[in-house]
């Protein structure tokens, strides 16, 4: 018969496995309400970790390698700022670079593992639904212009595809497309490890495959291959070593096969325009042009440029925090870049944002977070905590990932959950 200080312990934890299964699970549905799971969780570690003294006490040195120096340089930025404290309202929305690894560095190992489980399960069948709700969304409104069944690729153009299909979850593509891409690396290594229900797992990664392509996202779809190549290139190498010689030729010629029917069929299409000439246009210099028949804009290359240039003036600690749309508005109405100006756009790109609000100092505080992390999942062997790292990286090229609340809890509390469950010591604990 179970003791009911045990009982009481399971429920404590299940609260907090079911707020963070919530938590994840609403992240490509809704994130407001991700946050209000979210800050359950908190509320729960607190009570669970503190009160009932259920913590565990690791090596301190591990917080230098999570978000919380990164939180401390924001409030550093602060004092230097102009106005002084000027980013202070963007401190709350930061808050969980601070909660996440503070709480997550007590938990003991056992529970930690349950908290990933739960996210794990969390974000494939969030990422699922919320395809399923955009597909149905995206076929209702083209089939509200014509016939239905007739069916042609006019879908992947413009009005179906990147923004015009995430917009009804009124989620970024890209941001939306990373939950994709983690998922989408769960259910591969669950079908690699031939768990039961097959049919599920490649159901499910059928539909999160039609949402990459809707999603229209270039930096998704590099992700995507890359994922994909790296589960069929396992494969193969499984079946190398087995001497499956004719498997093998088999997934050689299934893989040549499926790369060119998805290239003919896109080839005339919006999604075929992104990844060549909109591709192109945009790694040029391009001042109020055209990159298509839809809208005119400046090129990042144009915005980067302006924002090397505003980087040159204040290159150890930048201009502080929360001050890198002020800072390049003057610099985009000096250099002509209008559109720039009046829609206020910051760096798109990362590692310029940091440097044009922290300098040199700054950039490397990230730098030691992102290559720190790199090394201990790769040191592990933690296939997912390095894709985790790598989506920063390469989406940080492209964007100022970690700036936008889609990307800031996702990444901290994953990013945390993993780095601590890859050092499952512990120095002492509470008795």
């Amino acid at each position: 018969m179970v003791s009911l200080k045990k009982y009481f312990r399971k429920a404590e934890v299940d609260i907090l496995t079911i707020s963070a299964f919530l938590m994840a699970f609403f992240l490509p549905l809704h994130i407001g309400i991700s946050n209000l799971f979210l800050i359950l969780f908190f509320v729960a570690s607190g009570y669970y970790l503190f009160l009932k003294k259920q913590y565990e006490v690791r090596r301190p040195k591990l917080l230098l390698l999570t978000l919380l120096p990164v939180f401390l340089l924001y409030i550093f930025g602060l004092f230097y700022s102009s106005p002084p404290f000027e980013g202070i309202k963007i401190i709350g929305r930061n808050i969980a670079f601070l909660l996440c690894p503070l709480l997550l560095f007590f938990y003991n190992t056992k529970d930690l593992l349950r908290i990933k489980k739960s996210l794990f399960q969390g974000i494939v069948i969030g990422a699922v639904i919320s395809i399923l709700i955009l597909l149905v969304n995206n076929f209702l409104n083209y089939f509200a212009t014509r016939p239905f069944p007739s069916f042609d690729d006019e879908i992947f153009n413009y009005y179906y595809t990147y923004y015009s299909f995430s917009n009804f979850l009124d989620m970024h593509p890209t941001y939306l497309g990373a939950y994709l891409i983690f998922a989408i690396s769960l259910l591969l290594k669950k079908l690699l490890q031939n768990r039961d229900i097959k049919a599920l797992i490649i159901s499910s990664l059928i539909i999160l495959t039609v949402g990459v392509i809707f999603i229209n996202s270039r930096m998704i779809f590099f992700l995507y291959a890359l994922v994909v190549f790296s589960a069929i290139m396992y494969l193969g190498f499984i079946f190398y070593t087995q001497k499956k010689i004719g498997a093998l030729s088999l997934i050689i010629i299934v893989t040549i096969a499926v790369v060119f029917s998805i290239i003919k069929t896109l080839s005339n299409t919006y999604i075929f325009t992104r990844l060549t000439n909109e591709l192109q246009w945009e790694l040029t210099e391009q001042v109020d042009t055209s990159y298509n028949d839809k809208l005119v804009a400046d090129s990042r290359i144009a915005r980067w440029q302006s924002t090397l240039e505003a980087i040159g003036e204040k290159p150890i600690f930048g201009y502080g925090t929360h001050t890198e749309k002020d800072v390049l508005e003057g610099y985009y109405k000096k250099n002509g870049l209008q559109v720039s100006f009046k829609n206020r756009y910051d760096s798109h790109n990362i590692y310029l944002s940091f440097m044009l609000e922290y300098g040199v100092f700054g950039l490397s505080i990230l730098l030691l977070y992102l290559l720190s992390n790199l090394y201990i999942s790769l040191k592990n062997r933690n296939v997912q905590y390095f894709l985790l790292i790598f989506m920063v990286c390469v989406i940080g090229l492209f964007e100022s990932y970690l700036k936008n609340n889609p990307a800031i809890t996702f990444v901290a509390f994953f990013g945390s959950v993993f780095l601590f469950s890859s050092f499952p010591e512990k120095l002492k604990k509470e008795e």
